[in-house]
């Protein structure tokens, strides 16, 4: 009887090499707006100003693909935080879902209060929607949208 092992090793290095083109597939169809693999989409959000920093804050965005709203997606939410000078950076604070109007709202009871430490800034905020599963069959295209928080 023979060894079996240069079997496999070829059969590791065989399934090694299918797990990498399948990794390089899923890759390559991906959901990134203009790969020609999703449905293009948008989201519009708008400035907000901020007098009271314990005052609730709601952000509001809204998601279309064609000029018609995206009912299901999910949007994550971030504020952008820094220091003077200083790029600033997201960090996350929590996500929403798109209703049958395309319309998903993030409220924050504490405000903006306790996202930044004495020495940073509120710069802004945004949001992201990067799609994992289809949705109503569709699969979407990554999108995301900046906008102005100002505190003051």
């Amino acid at each position: 009887m023979t060894s079996s092992k240069p079997d496999r090793r070829g059969l590791r290095a065989a399934g090694l090499l299918a797990v990498l083109v399948a990794a390089t597939a899923l890759a390559a169809c991906g959901t990134e707006p203009g790969s020609g693999s999703c449905t293009e989409t948008a989201i519009a959000v708008e400035g907000v100003r901020v007098s009271d920093p314990v005052a609730p804050l709601t952000l509001t965005a809204t998601m279309t693909a064609g000029g018609k709203p995206v009912e299901g997606a999910e949007l994550a939410y971030f504020i952008a935080v820094g220091k003077t000078g200083e790029k600033a950076v997201g960090r996350r604070v929590g996500a929403s879902t798109t209703g049958v109007d395309g319309v998903a709202r993030y409220r924050r009871q504490a405000g903006v209060d306790g996202l930044a430490f004495s020495d940073e800034r509120v710069d802004g905020y945004s949001v992201e929607f990067n799609p994992i599963n289809k949705i109503g069959g569709v699969q979407y295209c990554r999108a995301r949208a900046d906008a102005a928080l100002t505190v003051g």
